[in-house]
């Protein structure tokens, strides 16, 4: 059985979308900033990951800061009304 490869933008997308459901309705935007919401969904895994484990706590405190960065970035760019290359 092959294994699944992890899906980073899937998974930004999902945790994004759980996090602020404010922005489901504009998910379809998502596709426009790819690179940010993959970045955002491994972002997301470390930090959970560190969570998980619980034994470096200056690490975790970053990634908690740099996912809220990412996520008041992704609202801004998903509830915007134009695209990345629009003006």
């Amino acid at each position: 059985m092959q294994q699944s490869k992890f899906d980073s933008f899937r998974y930004g997308l999902a945790s994004l979308l759980v996090r602020r459901p404010n922005l489901r309705i504009y998910a379809s935007k998502a596709r426009w900033w790819p690179n940010v919401v993959q970045e955002y969904g491994e972002a997301v895994r470390c930090r959970d990951r560190l969570r998980a484990r619980g034994n470096n706590k200056n690490l975790l405190q970053y990634y908690e800061v740099t996912c809220d960065e990412l996520e008041d970035e992704l609202e801004i760019f998903l509830s915007g009304s134009t695209g990345p290359y629009q003006s």
